[in-house]
């Protein structure tokens, strides 16, 4: 998955970005707009709509998991 290798990159270089996605308290993967407070604090890998209401994409069919395994 190019994507992931591009992530991976990017947390390697930039050791600031954690290379995962932002999660629920039971670790499910959040799909809305984060809270302005969680969002400034996130460092990780954010979709569009992790960052503002009007976005809905990656959309529900892309696969977080599949990602995450390639960033590994």
């Amino acid at each position: 998955m190019p994507l992931a290798k591009l992530a991976a990159t990017l947390c390697s270089v930039l050791p600031a970005i954690k290379c995962d996605y932002p999660r629920d308290a039971e670790g499910r993967l959040i799909t809305h707009k984060l809270p302005d407070a969680q969002l400034a604090a996130y460092k990780g890998i954010l979709g569009h709509y992790h960052i503002q209401r009007e976005k809905t994409d990656p959309g529900p069919a892309f696969d977080w998991e599949r990602l995450q395994r390639g960033l590994r």
